[in-house]
Formats: structure tokens, C-alpha cells, sequence
């Protein structure tokens, strides 16, 4: 994708830097000159040195049934499901009346109530609202007591969307590839993980994947798609440049299960893929208004992938914020992973030296699978100083008060930006 003009210096210099290496030894990588040279130029003003880039919170909840509701499963939910149609299921588990149980749960920050329902067999309703600062939740005041709502609540998706260009610097649109997912739990020892590929606005050969960090390989019993559907049909090793696994399950460099979600972004869209001398075109797929013979306009396709535990607790402890998805690209003769923040010096499949630098991520989590990522080559939302010393907003999400730009500035600042997109800059769905 095209850089923007901040850094042609910066390219131009650490193009030099590869190509002067890579002649004499493969996958040299000068760490302290890309450092020296990235920092010359930046594209938002003043970066928050203390910035975590999280826009969620995971903590651990003790869950009471209370007897008298007819507890079968307890939802953990983002609004009030018998008020609105839009509450969100975050976490879900097995119960009965009594039970006393511990879960981990990942919510959007900006939530100051959350809501539980105990459900029963019938499919009503007991709902409780809480503060998420609250470690213990029950149903003895309930808000509402065996209601039906008008509907099933849907899972919480949240959005994983990365720059394909690691170590480079991107031009920050962030929708090389856009992944939008989901947990829910089938049973004591199934967890689903819903994956909609959103968006693949990458042009090269990019794989995904998942780890689990906090579970070992060993801890599961099988992993499968629902329907036996997958990312990866027809693939051939042709294709396959930087995930050579046809594995559906692999192990990790610290022996940890990591999920072969699709070994091509672009394969895995599903297109039509017009053969050319054994070629096929490299779209951009969900990153422009309309298609064109460069550009695609898609279904988002989903596919749920199953992990059976051999114990029931382990699912008990999964949630969006300690899982790990991740892309792989190939760089200088090396496959490198790119991962989101709190993973980023993490090497999952691919031995290499993470370059880390004060600048923005590589990749971002957003906590809404509603999230409108910006068009090709329009930056996220930055904010630099004029000739007058004035600061000016400008990108997908810029509007003042609820821009990227100023959370970036600030991690405490504008923390609710991806509610206030310029719809003129974004994939609307």
C-alpha cells in the first residue's frame, strides 16, 4: 500500500539499509539504524509514551445462581437485553440453581454497566445490572425477573485490524486485513470462535492465525470448523508463502495451541480467482466505496472454528483480550508476525528480532464488531501541528473531542473514537 509523504526520507534510507545487508547475509536486520531513522518523521503529533493502545478491559467475575430463578446458563451482557436490541453477549456458562461459579470477562472500557441474566430452561430471562468494578454478581435484585426478550442476544464481536507493512512504517488505514471476532461457549469444554474476514485492503501474500497464550498445546482435546468449512479450500502450496501448514491446529515456538486460520488473506475471501500463468489477481476486498477491476466488494465470509478442552475450567478463563490473533508476512527472506500491541514482541511461529519503536502499533483491537474501518489509503485519524503551531484533525475518525488523533496523544483522551466515523472515509456496513 502507499506510504504517505512523511516518509519517503525514512523508506528511502531504510531501503538502503536492507539492500546493502541483504547482499552479504540474509535477514540482517540493522535494528538501532531503522530505529534512528523512523523516529525522524511521524505522522501524529506527540504519541502517548504510556500509551497501551487497549480500548478494553478483562477481569475476573464470581457468578451466584441464586436459588428461586431456574438457572440453566448465566449471559454476561453489554446492555439490558430486555430494553434494547442491541446488548451484546460477552460471556456465557453453564449453570444451575446455586452454583458458584468464576469467569473472565473482556468489555469495552467506556461500559460503566454491565448486565447479567440468569437463563432458564424456557428461555426467560432474569436480568441483574452491575458495575463492572464489582468482582461478585448475583440475581438477588433483579431488574427484571423471568421475561422473555424479543430476541436472542448475539455474541460481542470485537474488530482486529492490521498494517501489513511491519517493520516498515504503514500508512495506518488499518485494513490490510480486518478480522472481526467472537467467542461463545457451546458446552462446559467447547468454545466457538466466530472469525469474519471483514476486509483484506493488503496487497501481499498474508497469513492469520490465533494463539492461546494462557493454554497449553496439550490441554486440548481437537479443534474443527463447523460444517468442516475453512479459509483454506483448494489451497495449494503455490499460495501458501507465509503459512506452509495445512494443519488446522499447530503447535507454537513455547508450545501453546495456535489456530491456521487462512495460510492467504486473499484466497481466503473466496473470489473468484481469475488464473493467469498460474497467478491470480491480488484484490482489495471491503476498503473502497465500489468495485473495479483492482477492487471488490464482498459478504464478509465467517467460519467458526471448535476447541474441545479436556477439562471444563480451561474455557472458563478465554476471552477476547487473552487470545492472540495474529498475521504472518515474509520480509527480507524472513516471515514475520505481526500482533497486536500487548503481543508484539511475541514470536509464535517464526523465530526473528521484534524492532519496537515509540510510535503507532502495527495492528489495533477496536471492542465492537460494528467497527467502520477506514478506505485504502485514508489514515485512521491523525493530528499534526500546522505552520501556526495549531494542531489539525484529519482522516477516518477526526471529528474534535472523539478523534484517534487525540487518543493517541492520550490514552485517557477521546477514548470512545471509533463511535464517530466520517462516513465519507469509512467501509459503512
Amino acid at each position: 500500500m502507499k506510504k504517505i509523504v512523511y516518509f519517503v526520507i525514512i523508506i528511502l534510507g531504510f531501503s538502503a539499509m536492507v539492500g546493502t545487508e541483504t547482499s552479504c547475509k540474509k535477514n540482517m536486520f540493522d535494528v538501532d539504524r531503522y530505529d534512528t531513522l523512523i523516529k525522524i518523521q511521524s505522522p501524529v503529533d506527540s504519541i502517548d509514551p504510556s500509551h497501551t493502545w487497549t480500548l478494553s478491559t478483562q477481569k475476573y467475575i464470581i457468578i451466584t445462581a441464586n436459588a428461586g430463578v431456574g438457572t440453566k446458563q448465566v449471559q454476561i451482557l453489554t446492555d439490558n437485553p430486555m430494553t434494547t436490541a442491541d446488548a451484546r453477549v460477552i460471556a456465557q456458562v453453564d449453570m444451575t440453581e446455586g452454583e458458584r461459579i468464576g469467569l473472565s470477562i473482556s468489555y469495552p472500557t467506556i461500559l460503566t454497566s454491565l448486565y447479567a441474566a440468569a437463563v432458564d430452561s424456557t428461555g426467560a430471562y432474569t436480568v441483574s445490572q452491575f458495575n463492572p468494578s464489582n468482582r461478585d454478581v448475583d440475581f438477588s435484585s433483579p431488574v427484571y425477573k423471568q421475561q422473555k426478550p424479543g430476541y436472542s442476544p448475539e455474541p460481542q464481536y470485537y474488530a482486529f485490524c492490521y498494517e501489513q507493512e511491519y517493520p516498515e512504517p504503514g500508512d495506518y488505514d488499518y485494513n490490510d486485513v480486518v478480522m472481526h471476532i467472537a467467542l461463545k461457549r457451546a458446552n462446559p469444554r467447547e468454545m466457538y470462535i466466530n472469525v469474519r474476514l471483514a476486509a483484506v485492503g493488503g496487497s501481499l501474500p498474508l497469513a492469520g492465525c490465533i494463539r492461546l497464550p494462557e493454554i497449553g498445546y496439550e490441554e486440548i482435546d481437537t479443534a474443527y470448523t463447523l460444517g468442516g468449512q475453512t479459509f483454506n479450500k483448494d489451497i495449494t502450496d503455490q499460495y501458501m508463502v507465509a503459512l506452509k501448514s495445512h494443519d488446522l491446529l499447530m503447535k507454537g515456538l513455547k508450545e501453546e495451541p495456535i489456530l491456521n486460520i487462512f495460510a492467504d488473506a486473499h484466497w481466503a475471501t473466496g473470489d473468484i480467482l481469475n488464473a493467469d500463468f498460474g497467478m491470480f489477481q491480488r484484490k482489495q476486498y471491503n476498503v473502497t466505496k465500489q468495485s473495479d477491476k483492482n477492487s471488490q466488494l464482498m459478504v464478509p465470509r465467517e467460519i467458526t472454528f471448535v476447541l474441545r478442552f479436556k477439562t471444563d475450567i480451561r474455557a472458563n478463563g478465554m476471552t477476547l483480550d487473552n487470545i492472540d490473533p495474529f498475521i504472518i508476512r515474509q520480509y527480507n527472506g524472513a516471515n514475520m508476525e505481526i500482533h497486536t500491541y500487548n503481543y508484539r514482541k511475541v514470536n509464535a511461529l517464526n523465530q526473528y528480532e521484534y524492532v519496537d519503536v515509540g510510535h503507532l502499533p502495527w495492528a489495533l483491537v477496536v471492542p465492537t464488531g460494528s467497527f467502520c474501518h477506514p478506505l485504502h489509503g485514508v489514515n485512521m485519524g491523525f493530528r499534526m501541528k500546522d505552520a501556526t503551531g495549531l494542531g489539525i484533525l484529519f482522516g477516518a475518525y477526526a471529528w474534535t473531542g472523539h478523534a484517534f488523533g487525540e487518543w493517541a496523544m492520550s490514552k485517557s483522551k477521546s477514548t470512545d473514537w471509533y463511535f464517530y466515523p466520517d462516513n465519507s472515509n469509512v467501509f459503512v456496513w
